[in-house]
């Protein structure tokens, strides 16, 4: 049976203690990891791919609706919300939580949760023992024409007001759309978002260049240099099997 890996984000301790506590007795969950506040569990559901995080509403720097809101929406894990305010619970189900848990709460509330988090995550990985099928061609309408590109000849694309850049060796091609509606489309095994406006092949990477701010260069083979925000960096590393900064 593969477990469920699972992350908390409180920033009072004996929050997590008390999820963690629970958490104990059941076989099938492994605790990967817990953080303290907003961008910490950013950075740690980059870099461990939970299956289901148990994520609190306030914390410091910025509420876990937002922390949602960061995260692409074909690897958010499944959220469990904790709060002390059932006034966010319509909230939290607006961002497709799976459910909210009302401090302080008792056993039995939790592990209803937990059991609605299994079935969820036994339903998606049903779906994924399909097989996806991602875009292997771009569709290019340029002057009354299609021009047909391999994704396999892309090496970066990025935002031009309404339109996207698709960089192909020396050509550039205009495509209507976001990278919030491509993004899911391209294979994740050969794309990877590195900024809220780029999405970079990942076989085109050939160094990263650390910036002080935490922000990273990203640089091509063939030399071109692409800001990775601090918020993708830790992904993309993983993606590109590197370790963390």
């Amino acid at each position: 049976m593969t477990p469920i890996r699972a992350l908390i984000v409180d920033d009072v301790p004996l929050a997590r203690e008390r999820v963690r506590l629970y958490l104990k007795d059941e076989p099938d969950v492994e605790v990967v990891g817990e953080s303290a506040n907003g961008a910490e569990a950013v950075r740690a559901i980059a870099a461990l791919s939970p299956d289901l995080v148990f994520l609190d509403v306030q914390l410091p720097d910025f509420d876990g609706f937002e922390i949602v809101r960061r995260l692409p929406e074909n690897v958010r894990p499944v959220v469990i919300y904790l709060t002390a305010h059932d006034d966010k619970a319509i909230h939290a189900f607006e961002v497709n939580a799976l459910d909210y848990l009302a401090k302080p709460f008792d056993r039995a509330r939790f592990a209803r949760a937990l059991n609605r988090a299994r079935g969820e995550l036994a339903h998606r990985r049903g779906a994924d023992a399909r097989p996806r099928e991602y875009l292997k061609r771009l569709a290019i309408r340029e002057k009354g024409r299609t021009d047909v590109v391999a994704t396999a000849d892309v090496d970066y694309i990025d935002v031009a007001g309404h339109y996207l850049c698709v960089h192909a060796g020396k050509e550039v091609h205009l495509i209507r759309g976001t990278l919030n509606e491509l993004e899911p489309e391209l294979d994740p095994g050969e794309f990877a978002r590195i900024h809220k406006g780029v999405i970079v092949r990942l076989d085109r990477v050939k160094s990263l260049a650390a910036r002080r701010n935490g922000d990273c260069d990203v640089i091509l083979k063939n030399g071109t240099r692409l800001l990775s925000s601090r918020t993708y960096g830790d992904r993309l590393r993983t993606r590109l099997g590197l370790p963390g900064a």
